[in-house]
């Protein structure tokens, strides 16, 4: 992260997931890669209105999400341990993948400043000043 500016940057993931009977652990990281991906769009970039729900942004110009550029390192580890209420012993990997990621974010944020994020995304104001200006 940039002290001077507030600029934050997801350089590495390391992500662990039990995933029950890998069926097929390709399809399997690609989810989680995703999921990676959509939480650190929600930790760094992507602000809604959270009391109303409305999008701040109402085009896609203007509301900002992850590309292949911001994409950081990735070591995915799948755990394999059988769940006999799931569909040959699987588990859901889609949803836990994201809900990590913005804590991890915001954790690493305070480890760095001393500041403590407590709203998403962390913004380059939050990141510097430790509040929102709007």
């Amino acid at each position: 992260m940039d002290m001077r500016t507030g600029y934050v940057d997801v350089v590495r993931v390391t992500s662990s997931h039990d995933v029950g009977t890998a069926v097929n652990p390709a399809l399997i990281q690609g989810q989680i890669y995703g999921g990676i991906v959509m939480g650190q769009g929600y930790g760094t970039c992507e602000d809604m209105e959270p009391v109303k729900g409305i999008c701040v942004n109402k085009n896609l110009d203007g509301y900002i999400i992850p590309t292949a550029m911001d994409i950081p390192d990735m070591k995915i580890h799948l755990f394999e341990c059988d769940d006999p209420a799931g569909t040959y012993g699987a588990k859901s990997v889609g949803e836990p993948a994201t809900e990590a990621v913005a804590a991890a974010i915001a954790n690493a944020i305070a480890n760095a400043t001393g500041r403590r994020i407590r709203e998403n995304p962390a913004t380059l104001e939050q990141v510097l000043l430790g509040k929102k200006l709007r």
